[in-house]
């Protein structure tokens, strides 16, 4: 009667866990900084863009599991710090056109001739501590002093089984050099 039970729990909960298989290959691409237009949440403002790469198309994984990026500081992962909303992007070709998110897109991009796909994580470029907020929130301001911040993507919830990628690291160089490239091209 256990092995019955056992192989019955496999055959209804398998098929659930096998849908959405890990994302292992998640790279970085290059960093820039951009001006994201206003829109009814915030005024526009300078964030840097940080490139993902991997072979999954992301549009695949159902809408249900709201997958978004979750960012840190490499060097306090404990730290709670907001660098972005998490949105994921679909890019687009001219690189002065809003981007829309991976749900607003209504399809992912088509992969290079390597199979690779690209997305697109903003990050905030600075935000003021908030040291009474619960817990409380370290502020930065990484056009001055930039830091390495390490991203994963996560997604999943309570009915569904969850899915994340590994976890890949912007370095603080990548970023310095992206501020770089901004000063040179205004100035």
């Amino acid at each position: 009667m256990r092995p019955l039970a056992l192989t019955l729990i496999t055959a209804l909960v398998g098929p659930l866990t096998a849908c959405v298989a890990p994302i292992r290959d998640l790279s970085t691409g290059p960093v820039a900084v951009r001006t994201e237009p206003a829109d009814r949440y915030r005024p526009e403002r300078l964030v840097i863009a940080v490139t993902l790469k991997t072979r999954r198309n992301l549009y695949s994984i159902p809408e249900n599991y709201l997958l978004r990026a979750e960012t840190y500081f490499c060097d306090r992962p404990k730290d709670y710090v907001i660098l972005g909303l998490g949105t994921i992007y679909v890019p687009t070709a001219e690189p002065e056109t809003p981007l829309k998110s991976l749900g607003e897109s209504g399809a992912s991009n088509s992969p290079d001739s390597f199979g690779v796909y690209t997305y697109v994580v903003l990050l905030d470029v600075s935000r003021r501590a908030s040291p009474k907020s619960q817990p409380p929130e370290i502020g930065f301001d990484l056009a001055a002093s930039p830091r390495s911040i390490c991203v994963r993507l996560k997604g999943g919830g309570y009915l569904e089984p969850s899915v994340s990628s590994n976890t890949v690291k912007v370095s603080d160089s990548d970023i310095r050099e992206a501020f770089e490239h901004v000063s040179k091209a205004g100035g």
